[in-house]
């Protein structure tokens, strides 16, 4: 067994952007300058007249905001403006939390507060004081924005909303170092402060999470990390960072990608066929893991504890049936497929980061009905068959 675990290919995969950026290739890569929006964004930017706004630091930090939501496929016109707006309010306020100091030059080098707190009570006007989630800003943000998309054609031009967002940048940082507590939005601005420190209420969404980060980890986190296939970031986000689970989950989905074919930061595929290859993949390569590297499961198996693997258990027994073990791997992609999607609320290919992300739940989802309930080796190659025949 030891042969068919070894035979997953171990070397990291390199998307060819991120070998281009090694290779010293210029523009870098990494701006993704063959997106027009972007494109138009990184020169303004990168311009005099920029540089020397009161809104260089928008463009310095959030430009990494924007390559993410280029890199996910996000709609940026229309509707789609609330969910880019309240995602990179969260970001930057995200950002002032975590950098106190960074935000407090911010203020004192754009003295002008009135048009960030004129946003900010705006955004209070529209949303619910108690409890703030990213759901309730993303409604906030209709409530704004939909009376001026129906006279005002920019909101229908994708080109209009990154240089649009700076306002609600403004606002966010205001709101971490800005507004004290004898301020009239002091209790909005907590209450900020507490939903920030439970993301949001959105800490299921990978894909989201791994958008309003980018501004944070792009100094912090290394340019391997910051370029690697978006899956393999998803997958990075899902799991306790240095757990072993990480290291497992991230190893298969690695060679997984190599496997597939992948070569650019934006490769995915969206047939159900595929995923269900990829389920049974992972189903085989986790049941090999059982007796080739036991030593790996126990430690996988320990730091879970007992609760967590027995409320698993119960999952798989509720969704596959009172024996998971014997329910090949067709059949047991459909369910899980059915699972995540009722539990997402959304259809997987609305966009391409989404689709990553359904991969990681699907493939999580099958090494560990493998590592539970190890499948019947003969009858997953029999299934083999059936998956290869349909496709």
């Amino acid at each position: 067994m030891k042969k068919n675990v070894s035979r997953i290919e171990e070397r990291q995969l390199i998307t060819k952007e991120f070998a281009d950026t090694i290779a010293g290739k210029t523009p870098a890569p990494y701006l993704r300058l063959h997106d027009a929006v972007q494109k138009k964004l990184i020169e303004y930017a990168a311009s005099e007249y920029a540089r020397q706004s009161d809104d260089s630091a928008y463009y310095d930090r959030m430009i990494h905001f924007w390559r993410e939501v280029s890199l996910a496929g996000m709609p940026r016109s229309g509707r789609a403006i609330d969910e880019c707006y309240a995602l990179l309010f969260e970001s930057a306020f995200d950002l002032a939390e975590a950098e106190p100091e960074w935000a407090l030059q911010c203020l004192t080098d754009n003295p002008d507060q009135k048009t960030a707190i004129g946003a900010l009570a705006q955004l209070a006007s529209h949303t619910e004081r108690c409890t703030i989630t990213h759901l309730q800003l993303r409604k906030a943000f209709a409530g704004i924005y939909a009376p001026q998309r129906e006279v005002d054609e920019r909101f229908g031009n994708e080109f209009y909303t990154p240089f649009g967002g700076s306002p609600w940048f403004w606002a966010a940082i205001l709101a971490v170092a800005g507004i004290d507590e004898n301020h009239q939005l002091w209790t909005f601005c907590c209450a900020l402060a507490d939903s920030s420190n439970h993301s949001w209420g959105d800490n299921d969404r990978l894909h989201a999470l791994l958008i309003r980060e980018a501004p944070k980890r792009a100094s912090k986190v290394s340019r391997t990390q910051l370029m690697a296939h978006p899956i393999l970031r998803i997958a990075r986000l899902k799991y306790r960072e240095g757990s072993v689970e990480q290291q497992q989950a991230l190893r298969f989905l690695n060679a997984q990608c190599i496997k597939e074919g992948f070569e650019s930061e934006e490769d995915f595929f969206g047939s159900d066929l595929t995923l269900a290859q990829w389920a049974r993949d992972a189903r085989l390569w986790a049941t090999n893991m059982l007796e080739a590297e036991p030593e790996v499961c126990e430690d996988l198996f320990h730091e879970a504890g007992e609760t967590a693997l027995d409320r698993t258990r119960m999952f798989y027994r509720q969704h596959l049936g009172s024996d998971p073990a014997h329910v090949d791997s067709l059949d047991a992609t459909a369910a899980l497929m059915r699972w995540a999607k009722r539990r997402r609320g959304f259809e997987y290919s609305q966009y391409r980061a989404q689709l990553w992300e359904f991969v990681v739940e699907i493939v999580d989802a099958a090494l560990w009905l493998a590592w539970l309930f190890p499948a019947d080796r003969s009858r997953d190659l029999n299934n083999s068959m059936r998956i290869t025949l349909r496709h």
